[in-house]
């Protein structure tokens, strides 16, 4: 696990204690969220910076808190932009090929 994106999560929700069973859980939250928003956005994804870095620390923030069912909604048009981003990227590398 990368350490420095599971601090990045624990400064996002506010978790300033190192406690093992919080660090697990925030671990299978970030390995979720990775693979839950590579779906979503129909790529694999860096989520190091930008506005994938955002919209990732913020999934997060919605597991960690039990509501993944409001994000979509609350990040629509943030997903579809990135979406459609790598819609697009996808499409020239295909037609390079």
């Amino acid at each position: 696990m990368d350490k420095k994106l599971l601090q990045e999560v624990k400064d996002h929700v506010k978790v300033t204690w190192d406690e093992e069973e919080t660090n697990r859980k925030l671990e299978r939250i970030i390995n979720d969220a990775i693979a839950t928003l590579d779906w979503k956005l129909g790529a694999k994804v860096d989520y190091s910076e930008g506005q994938e870095h955002n919209l990732f620390l913020n999934y997060c923030m919605y597991a960690y808190n039990n509501c993944t069912n409001e994000f979509d909604n609350n990040y629509f048009n943030e997903i579809m932009q990135l979406r459609q981003k790598y819609e697009v990227i996808n499409y020239a590398q295909e037609e390079q090929l």
